[in-house]
């Protein structure tokens, strides 16, 4: 099979690469002339070979990108509306649902407190008759006064549910005092976890205080970046 020009250029690139790689790996300084072929090697092989290999990938990228793009615009036309469409319905469902529910709630309660007085009626009859019968005061007492153990029948579903679709419960927390939640963490009531660092506000702070950033709970600290132009 021939190779192309494209190919034979990418071998060349990736043999560089397992060079420069290789170079890297051994890299220790220790005076100045170690430091000196570190340098050497980061301005003249790796960031050249990144250029070059950057600069091989470009066009390639860009048209995928732009085929991504394109492709994407026209999914988009379609499953956006239909995707508004869905949860527009959805909500309304569980909207429904959780009146249902709500709906079934109460009449499940009503059907609690009537099973209880048809039990604690069951249970005066009992008591009348028990007297009747010649038992004692303490007797009749302890049979009127015996707690009720009742429970009434669930009730029956207010609407049917469709086949192939379910409808669940969904938790979720809200935040309403910031500072109570944070207050609570100090305090140890609540895992520190229920709270996360806003690391993008902080690193701002710091670049611009350096080093007299004063934040309770938080340093500044400084570290080098090196960059390099290439030879």
């Amino acid at each position: 099979m021939a190779i192309t020009i494209e190919q034979a250029q990418e071998d060349t690139l990736k043999q560089e690469a397992l060079t420069v790689i290789q170079k890297a790996a051994i890299v220790k300084i220790v005076d100045q002339p170690t430091y000196d072929s570190a340098t050497s090697l980061l301005l003249e092989n790796i960031i050249p070979f990144r250029q070059r290999w950057e600069a091989y990938w470009a066009p390639l990228r860009k048209a995928a990108w732009d085929a991504h793009k394109s492709i994407m615009a026209k999914f988009n036309e379609g499953d956006e509306p239909a995707a508004r469409a869905e949860q527009q319905v959805k909500a309304e469902i569980a909207r429904w649902d959780i009146e249902q529910r709500r709906i079934e709630a109460e009449r499940q309660r009503k059907a609690q407190e009537e099973a209880e007085r048809v039990a604690k009626e069951e249970q005066l009859k009992a008591a009348i008759a028990a007297e009747q019968a010649g038992a004692s005061k303490e007797e009749v007492e302890d049979i009127f006064d015996a707690p009720v153990a009742v429970v009434a029948a669930p009730v029956q579903s207010s609407y049917q549910k469709a086949s192939g679709l379910s409808v669940r419960s969904n938790w979720q927390a809200r935040v309403v005092d910031l500072k109570a939640l944070c207050k609570a963490v100090g305090a140890g009531k609540v895992p520190i976890e229920y709270v996360q660092v806003n690391m993008t506000a902080l690193n701002s702070r710091a670049r611009a205080d350096k080093s007299t950033m004063s934040i309770p709970g938080v340093v500044a600290f400084e570290s080098s970046i090196v960059a390099g132009r290439g030879r």
